[in-house]
């Protein structure tokens, strides 16, 4: 594709939308037009060039193409780099990467003061070239309360409103948060591509047919072609056969003729010499003889006359004329106007039969011919049935012994099956005994097991300056004055670590804390009140908190400058990935339980923050660098602010529900 075709275009003036450019909307048909055609239309009607569909605008309200917008941007982000501009000073330099958060182009300068401010510092810079299509989960601001995210949907009105118009027009309409609603319509669309899908490949599977029907109608033409040529060449051979027949019947009986006519020719001509020389005699006896010589010769002549006078005159002869017949000519041309028929490839061929251009002598050949065919396949059915009968005698005595050898193995089988049944549930028991779960059921893969690992917190390591891990075992935001301090212990992280680091399991591995978080007075500033994650060994104490870290992976609790209230946010290499609000509400004498799982699999190089007690994966880390081992990390903080108290949940006290493990097996795969 060009970098021209990959823009995407108005479906009615075929003008492609630009970033800056008149703003896309979404037809009935999901098809887009520009707002210049929506405004310019004549009569109100709009008619899609792509689908040829109507669109009457007095009876449809046309809403704006977010999804194509987002796509202009990152089509533009790709190909025309060199059009977008720094949008922070309107300075005119060339942009070179993209704040998400502020939505704003950034040039170099501006970019090294975005991450210099103490207010921007953590916002996500995305680099042109590193740049992907990915859904923004970053609020918008309420068009009323400018100050106010959208962060709610009202159902009862359904739209998206803010914290004060909650308060303010839809105190008594049924809100929930926005992630909830996402989360619902994300699921209805992926019902509808499924949906969609199965429509597609049964149609792909018609058209599929469709074409082999068209092949199939092709080969069929040829065949048929080949069929008539081939019978009717026949039928021209049979004519020629039978006009060579006829030339030469006739040739036989005109020279049968002839010979006739020229043997009777001969007779006459002998008879018509023998008369002539009568006459010449007589004509000489009338010349020369005397009266006496007159009387003598008269008895010869007299007898020879009268010889000659016996036999039959000859008459004129008729001779025989030969005739053509043509009298079944006119039947024999109305057969083979009518011969043949192209049929339909449901009508059964041989069902068909020329009854009423057959003649007796024809029906009756065809009979013969098929009865000797009919009987040759007989004799020869006969031939293979008494062959079969014999093979068939001993066919019992074969399949009773395959029958028992059957029996035998599939006896064996469900032995077999059972021993390994009963060994794979007390093997199961065992193993969920020891903390490791089966992700799907009946699948025993080593990519397919979750371990709950027995992690404890280090309390040699404890920072007592801040923290303390009580008589109950949990890790508390209260330093400790009677707990001596452990030769290694932390100096600088308000927190503990695991006695150990994760091992190389080469399977997901699973652990859980449970929160318990009261507000003594709001937070104001950006305070940090937990955070669990990991780190290299020499990373643990560098810092009061491992996300600024370059090779930690951490969730954090804090209070956040931008919602006003306090959210959950993850990093990865001291990068911001998620930032999800309302966690706990800030205000005094809150309280709030919160239930987080990890989970770690360095065979896939992935980690996983869930929210135990909203059942979704809040974060998937890819391509995590285990090349060293990685330590896990629980942090308390701000106890002039806050108490907290950490639980850790490890092993078989681990609550491992079927639903958390489907959780665990769509993130991971």
């Amino acid at each position: 594709m060009s970098r021209m075709d990959a823009f995407p275009k108005c479906s009615v003036c075929q003008q492609q939308f630009t970033l800056k450019g008149p703003v896309p909307y979404l037809l009935p048909c999901l098809h887009a037009v520009c707002e210049t055609c929506v405004t310019s239309a004549a009569g109100g009607v709009i008619s899609c060039s792509t689908c040829q569909r109507e669109v009457n605008l007095t009876d449809t309200g046309l809403q704006k193409d977010a999804a194509r917008q987002k796509e202009v941007f990152h089509v533009t982000v790709k190909h025309r780099p060199t059009e977008l501009l720094c949008t922070n000073d309107d300075d005119g330099n060339q942009a070179v990467c993209w704040c998400q958060e502020c939505e704003e182009f950034l040039c170099e300068y501006c970019q090294n003061m975005h991450s210099s401010v103490k207010l921007t510092r953590n916002h996500v810079l995305q680099n042109f070239s590193d740049m992907a299509p990915t859904a923004s989960n970053i609020p918008a601001f309420c068009s009323i309360h400018k100050h106010h995210l959208l962060y709610l949907f009202d159902k009862t009105c359904k739209k998206l409103i803010c914290a004060k118009c909650r308060f303010d027009d839809h105190a008594d309409h049924e809100v929930v948060d926005l992630d909830v609603v996402a989360d619902t319509v994300t699921k209805q669309l992926n019902h509808h591509t499924d949906e969609l899908s199965t429509l597609q490949a049964r149609q792909q599977s018609h058209m599929q047919s469709i074409r082999q029907g068209t092949e199939s109608t092709d080969r069929t033409h040829n065949s048929l072609k080949d069929t008539i040529s081939h019978t009717f060449q026949s039928l021209r051979s049979q004519l020629d056969q039978r006009e060579k027949e006829l030339l030469i019947d006739l040739e036989s009986q005109t020279k049968e003729t002839k010979a006739t006519l020229y043997a009777q020719l001969t007779t006459c001509e002998e008879e018509w010499k023998t008369c002539t020389e009568a006459l010449d005699y007589i004509a000489k006896v009338l010349l020369y003889a005397s009266w006496s010589d007159l009387v003598e010769l008269e008895s010869y002549v007299g007898d020879i006359t009268r010889n000659y006078l016996e036999t039959a005159a000859p008459q004129t002869h008729v001779v025989p004329t030969a005739a053509f017949n043509t009298n079944s000519l006119s039947t024999l041309k109305s057969t083979i106007s009518v011969f043949g028929a192209i049929l339909p490839r449901e009508v059964d061929e041989e069902s068909v039969k020329e009854k009423d251009t057959q003649t007796d002598d024809d029906l009756m050949a065809d009979l013969e011919r098929k009865h000797k065919m009919d009987l040759t396949e007989l004799k020869t059915k006969i031939a293979s049935n008494e062959k079969h009968i014999e093979s068939l005698k001993s066919l019992p005595d074969k399949l009773n012994a395959e029958i028992k050898c059957w029996k035998s193995r599939i006896k064996e089988k469900k032995t077999t099956e059972n021993r390994a049944s009963k060994t794979m549930d007390v093997l199961l028991g065992v193993a969920r005994e020891c903390g490791i779960q089966l992700l799907k059921s009946e699948v025993v893969d080593r990519s397919m097991v979750v371990k709950c690992i027995h992690l404890k917190y280090d309390k040699d390591r404890v920072n007592i300056d801040y923290v303390n891990i009580n008589t109950e075992g949990d890790l508390v935001n209260r330093k400790s004055g009677t707990r001596p301090a452990g030769k290694g212990r932390l100096k600088k992280y308000w927190g503990t670590c695991s006695t150990g680091p994760l091992p190389r399991a080469g399977c997901p591995q699973y652990w859980e804390m449970v929160n318990r978080v009261s507000l003594d007075k709001p937070l104001t500033e950006n305070d940090l009140i937990l955070e669990v994650g990991m780190c290299r060994e020499g990373q643990r104490d560098v810092s009061h908190c491992i996300n600024p870290q370059p090779s930690s992976y951490s969730l954090d609790v804090s209070r956040c400058p931008t919602h006003g209230g306090i959210c959950r946010k993850t990093y990865k290499e001291e990068k911001h990935v998620l930032h999800l609000p309302d966690t706990v509400p800030n205000t005094a004498g809150a309280s709030h339980t919160l239930h987080y799982g990890v989970v770690y699999d360095d065979a896939r190089k992935k980690i996983l923050f869930i929210d135990v007690k909203e059942n979704k994966v809040m974060s998937t880390f890819d391509n995590v660098d285990s090349s060293q081992p990685l330590w896990p990390m629980f942090g308390v903080y701000n106890p002039r602010l806050l108490t907290v108290s950490m639980t850790l949940v490890v092993g078989s006290d681990i609550n491992m529900t079927e639903e958390k493990k489907a959780m665990i097996v769509k993130a991971l795969s």
